[in-house]
């Protein structure tokens, strides 16, 4: 017996050192990943990948720093569609694991990506930004508040109010220039009254600043690529000044500065950089040139929105990872096994709506990229899809944190009560949630116009609702799906369709409405 014991207490010991070990290999990574992100995002991408999932279970009590470097890491590569969703799980994390310096990091980036990228003017962006400074102040993080003190001259930048953002920064400068463990803050303060004298056509001033920015070179708190990413929006801003005051000399020395930094250019500067290109050229009339530059300003931006629908994808696949999640701990705590089908055939269901509404929107805008004129009409869309998956995003946690808690549920009736109510929660959403307030009409009028165009002008007897079903019909859905699409019962879909080809002086027994409408609009 004595042996028999002494063995389980050795293989519980090996057990316990084999963990202990696979977490210290876990956190190398982590470290590694924070000392590689800046100059090497995609090897840091490995090291993070290199984590087995799911990282709940392997690193437990350091998600939060592990989501605040996947937010660091999108915003490096430009994949503006991902951060809000890393910075989001590392607030989250870092509320339970109580890191207040990384929660009031991740606080700021939301209220950044929300005010200034989605361009959300409600006061959900500033309870962000709020939230940040209390989590600092937490922390004693005297950097934090100094991030927090410089967003509000941002903010004043951002608004146009440059005589009051100046003020904000210059009052403060030499602080800034006093914190010499990062040189982050004063490069970002010099930055701001640089950019600030541009829109003011001051350009003495303008210059004054830029060149201290440049002596900052020598500074190693200051990353090169970081450097470089506030020089080249600056070359690139100079460039766009001298553009729009016909110094077509001075314009073409500072897009050639920029593009020696283009490897540090964010989404906003790439932009701006084509588009100068592209004028600058039609002015000394080099239309060819002219023409590459509207090209690769449509590519790019088509590029921007199919990264925000690989996003949704990967959205998806975490609310598969919830399914997974689910089902161990319904198994762990010996739930019934149903309970894990039904939550999976909801997920399921849930996962082939978002899939099929996101193919057809990318399919859709594809057909429409076409050089200048198209890539307005694709900005557009995807700023759109952007505010979908800020919208999806903070939905999925939801319904990932109210899975968790059924899962806990031991009471059969009150696990059968909870799971219902779930099922009519995700039934809703499914329909609505990618609208996010939209009608029906005003999202596919704008992805469909050749095809609303022309119905309205053949049928202007037609209402909005009666064109909505015209056009499911058109592109093959059956009855329950619309009445799926639009949450009205199937009956009422089948009314409309009545009335619709009666409008039409469709008679059934020669041919039918959605035979009508291929025929019609097959050119549309």
């Amino acid at each position: 017996m004595k042996i028999v014991l002494s063995i389980l207490i050795i293989i519980f010991n090996l057990t316990i050192n084999a963990q202990k070990q696979d977490l210290n290999m876990y956190s190398k990574y982590l470290d590694s990943a924070k000392n590689t992100y800046d100059d090497q995002p995609k090897l840091a991408t490995a090291y993070l990948d290199s984590i087995p999932q799911p990282v709940e279970l392997n690193i437990n009590g350091n998600l939060a720093e592990y989501y605040k470097l996947r937010g660091f890491i999108s915003d490096r590569l430009n994949n503006r569609a991902e951060i809000f969703q890393n910075f989001l799980m590392a607030l989250k994390y870092a509320k339970v694991e109580k890191n207040n310096d990384v929660a009031g990091l991740a606080s700021l980036e939301l209220f950044y990506n929300t005010y200034f990228i989605s361009k959300s003017k409600d006061s959900t962006a500033f309870d962000y930004l709020k939230d940040a400074e209390l989590y600092f102040k937490k922390a004693n993080n005297q950097n934090g508040l100094v991030e927090v003190e410089q967003m509000y001259a941002y903010i004043e930048m951002y608004q146009e109010n440059y005589d009051k953002s100046n003020d904000l920064i210059l009052q403060h400068l030499p602080k800034y220039e006093n914190i010499k463990d990062d040189g982050y803050y004063h490069m970002y303060a010099l930055f701001m009254l640089s950019s600030n004298y541009i829109h003011q056509e001051d350009l003495n001033n303008s210059h004054k600043y830029f060149k201290r920015i440049k002596s900052l070179k020598q500074d190693t708190t200051i990353s090169k690529h970081l450097l470089d990413l506030h020089k080249v929006s600056l070359n690139t801003c100079i460039a766009y000044y001298h553009l729009e005051t016909k110094a077509l000399d001075s314009t073409r020395h500072y897009l050639k500065q920029a593009e020696q930094q283009r490897y540090a250019m964010g989404n906003s500067d790439i932009e701006l950089y084509f588009k100068v290109f592209a004028d600058y050229y039609n002015q000394i009339g080099d239309l060819s040139k002219k023409a590459q530059y509207v090209d690769s300003l449509a590519l790019f931006q088509t590029e921007l929105l199919d990264k925000n629908v690989t996003a949704s994808l990967k959205i998806n696949k975490s609310l598969e990872q919830s399914e997974n999640l689910l089902e161990s701990e319904s198994n762990k705590k010996v739930l019934n096994r149903n309970l894990a089908i039904i939550i999976s055939c909801i997920l399921l269901v849930f996962l082939l709506l978002v899939i099929i509404n996101y193919n057809k929107v990318k399919k859709t805008i594809e057909g429409y990229v076409s050089r200048e004129k198209n890539s307005h009409h694709l900005k557009s869309s995807n700023e759109k899809l952007k505010v979908k998956v800020v919208g999806l995003e903070q939905y999925i946690l939801k319904v990932k944190d109210e899975v968790k808690v059924i899962s806990t549920v031991t009471e059969p009736l009150e696990l059968r009560k909870n799971i219902k109510e779930l099922y009519k929660d995700i039934h809703l959403k499914s329909t609505t949630e990618l609208t996010n307030g939209e009608s029906h009409l005003d999202l596919i009028n704008e992805l469909n116009v050749e095809f609303f165009a022309r119905i309205k002008e053949l049928h202007p007897e037609l209402n909005d609702s009666e064109i909505i079903i015209c056009y499911y019909i058109y592109t093959g859905f059956k009855n329950k799906e619309i009445a799926s699409f639009l949450n009205v019962s199937i009956r009422s879909v089948e009314s409309k369709r009545y009335r619709i080809a009666k409008k039409l002086n469709i008679d059934s027994n020669q041919i039918s409405l959605a035979e009508y409408l291929q025929i019609t609009f097959k050119e549309s």
